[in-house]
C-alpha cells in the first residue's frame, strides 16, 4: 500500500499512472472477500477473436453492459477496442462495489469504507493501514484487535454516512473522465428492470466462474443476462483469466431465446455447459 485513500482521492483530476491506480484499488478487500483486482491491457490478446465475429455487425452494437467491471479501467479498453471496429455504444459498466467515503473519525485518524460500512483502510496520521485480515494475522495475534476494531468501528460508520458527516468517493478509474461510459453498483444476482432488453454486447470477465458462485447462482445470472439482450443477435462473452491465459466463449442469443456458440478462446468458458443448458430452459419461456 503506497498511498492513502485521501491522498489518493484528494488527487482526483490528477493524471494517475494506470499501473499505480491499479495498486492502489487492489489493496483493497471488499466485504465479500474479493480485492479490486485489474491492471492495464488485460484482455488485448482477445480482440482478434472477438473481432472477428462481431466487427461486421459493430454499428450495430449501441448499448454495451460489462459486468464485474471492478473500477472501470477494462471497460474504458473495451469502448476504445469497439470503437475501432466501427461502434460508438454507450457503456455500463457494473460492479457489487463502487461507491466509498472517507470519514474522519479523529484528528489523524480517517477510515476508507463502502456504503455500508466496511472499513477498507485505515489511515493513521498519514500512514495506510489495511483494514482486511491475512493469514498471518492468525499466528501474529493481530486477528483479534482488526476484528474487534471492524464491530467498533463499523456502527459508528454506518451512522456517519447516513448523517452525510462524510466525503463520499467512488472507487473508479480516473480514464472514465469524459467518456460515454457510466460505473454503478449492481449485483448481477439481482434482476434489475432498467437493462432487460436494452444491451446489444454483454462482457462477464473474472466474475461467472466456479470458484465465484455455485451451479444455482450462475444460473441465476445467466438468466439475467438472458433478459438484459437486446434481442436476437445480441452477444455475450464470458470469460476467465489465469494470469496471462484466457479462456472464454462469445455467445449469440437465437431467435428462440436461447445462446449459441460463436468463438471460443483457449478452452472456451468453465460455465459454458451451464449457458447451453440454461438455453434449453430458455426455449419454452415466454
Amino acid at each position: 500500500m503506497t498511498v492513502t485513500a485521501r491522498q489518493f482521492f484528494s488527487a482526483a483530476s490528477a493524471p494517475i499512472d494506470p499501473a499505480e491506480e491499479c495498486k492502489f484499488f487492489a489493496s483493497l478487500k471488499m466485504r465479500n472477500g474479493t480485492f479490486k483486482l485489474t491492471r492495464p491491457s488485460r484482455f488485448a490478446d482477445l480482440e482478434a477473436v472477438v473481432g472477428s465475429v462481431i466487427g461486421g455487425r459493430s454499428k450495430s452494437l449501441r448499448q454495451v453492459l460489462d459486468v464485474g467491471a471492478s473500477i472501470g479501467s477494462t471497460t474504458v479498453e473495451l469502448a476504445e477496442f469497439l470503437s475501432a471496429l466501427g461502434a460508438s455504444p454507450q457503456v455500463i459498466g457494473t460492479d457489487l462495489f463502487v461507491e466509498a467515503h472517507l470519514v474522519e473519525l479523529a484528528p489523524g485518524f480517517r477510515i476508507l469504507s463502502d456504503a455500508d460500512g466496511w472499513p477498507l483502510q485505515y489511515d493513521v496520521a498519514g500512514l495506510p493501514v489495511r483494514a482486511w485480515i491475512r493469514r498471518l494475522d492468525y499466528f501474529t495475534m493481530a486477528i483479534a484487535p482488526r476484528h474487534l476494531a471492524v464491530a467498533l468501528l463499523r456502527p459508528r460508520l454506518r451512522r456517519m454516512i447516513a448523517e452525510a458527516r462524510t466525503m463520499p468517493v467512488r472507487m473508479a478509474s480516473r480514464a472514465l473522465a469524459g467518456r460515454n461510459i457510466e460505473l454503478v453498483e449492481n449485483d448481477i444476482l439481482v434482476p434489475t428492470p432498467s437493462f432487460v432488453g436494452r444491451f446489444d454486447f454483454i462482457r462477464a470477465a473474472n466474475i461467472l466462474n466456479t470458484g465465484y458462485f455455485p451451479a444455482d447462482q450462475l444460473n441465476t445470472a445467466i438468466s439475467n443476462i438472458r433478459s438484459y439482450c437486446r434481442g436476437p443477435g445480441a452477444f455475450v462473452l464470458i470469460l476467465r483469466s489465469r494470469g496471462s491465459m484466457h479462456d472464454g466463449t462469445l455467445f449469440e442469443l437465437d431467435a428462440e431465446g436461447g445462446f449459441h456458440v460463436r468463438a471460443r478462446v483457449g478452452a472456451g468458458s468453465e460455465i459454458e455447459p451451464l449457458v447451453l443448458n440454461n438455453e434449453q430452459g430458455a426455449a419454452g419461456r415466454p
